[in-house]
């Protein structure tokens, strides 16, 4: 080989490792100056994040809320006299919220006995009282289905009597009918309060007024303005009635029989310390009348007069 051959390869061979070195250092240079510190920037916002898709909306956590049962527009409650010193009273109850509630007196009102009916009473519809039985029409059971049942032990043990269920006299406010004397009839007013049938005389406590009729024939209305309540006498109706000036509690109003269209009731008595507002309920044996409320009982001996 030349000298001059050898010397070329050589200078070529230098230069290629020069290149390199070159090389060598741009790429260092270049990876320093991107690990320095930069100018400073604005932060940017601070991101936020949600269990819940992008774009929902939280909704509050749910409350639990209790839907009141509409009740029955059934009056405060049934009163039923057997003497001077024993009456039974029944609350109306319901077929989904509070049961009705039986109770005893023995000794003219001054305290009350509850009555456990066995027989899952729901409701009452009528109570009827007497010396030998007590008996109650209302819903039974979950059904809340009308049954007839007696008791002829003051209550401890009851029957059902299915054949008498139908001889009931009671006001189905619900359907705006009364059951008097076994025959449903259409009420002679809206809501009616209460249902009785003495013989051939059919009485009915409306809002206001007292309606009565004879056999068959149309219904005759008496204006009692505030009337709470009435119960039969052998010679007359007897109202209790809320608003009457005259008496400091609750008035007691004689409607004479035969009733007429336009006969004015007359105030015979006044049953003080009676708060209207709370309801009373009325009930008659002979001459002896029961009132009752939430918060007083009164009796009276000689048809409502005295107390």
């Amino acid at each position: 080989m030349s000298r001059s051959g050898g010397a070329t390869t050589r200078t070529w061979w230098y230069l290629l490792v020069a290149v390199l070195v070159v090389a060598d250092v741009g790429l260092i240079a270049a990876a320093v100056a991107s690990t320095r510190p930069g100018e400073p920037r604005e932060a940017g916002p601070i991101p936020t994040f949600s269990s819940g898709p992008t774009g929902a909306t939280a909704s509050p956590t749910p409350t639990s809320t209790s839907t009141a049962v509409p009740s029955s527009s059934q009056p405060l409650g049934f009163l039923s006299a057997v003497s001077a010193t024993e009456a039974w009273r029944a609350t109306p109850g319901s077929c989904t919220d509070d049961r009705a509630v039986l109770e005893r007196s023995t000794d003219g009102g001054a305290s009350w006995q509850a009555v456990d009916v066995a027989l899952d009473l729901r409701t009452v519809v009528a109570l009827e009282a007497g010396p030998e039985r007590v008996s109650v029409l209302g819903g039974v059971g979950d059904a809340c289905g009308r049954e007839f049942w007696s008791s002829y032990t003051a209550g401890e043990f009851w029957e059902e009597y299915p054949d008498q269920a139908a001889t009931v006299d009671f006001a189905d406010v619900d359907s705006a009918t009364v059951s008097l004397g076994g025959e449903s009839v259409p009420a002679p007013c809206p809501a009616p309060i209460r249902a009785r049938a003495d013989g051939s005389t059919s009485v009915v406590s409306c809002t206001d007024s007292v309606v009565t009729r004879t056999g068959a024939d149309g219904w005759t209305a008496v204006l009692v303005p505030g009337l709470l309540d009435v119960t039969t006498l052998d010679s007359e109706h007897l109202a209790a009635v809320s608003g009457v000036a005259s008496c400091d509690g609750v008035a007691l109003q004689r409607i004479s029989l035969p009733v007429t269209a336009g006969l004015t009731p007359m105030t015979i008595g006044c049953a003080t310390d009676v708060d209207a507002a709370q309801g009373v309920a009325l009930a008659s044996v002979g001459d002896i009348v029961w009132l009752s409320s939430p918060g007083a009982v009164r009796v009276s001996a000689d048809g409502g007069v005295t107390w």
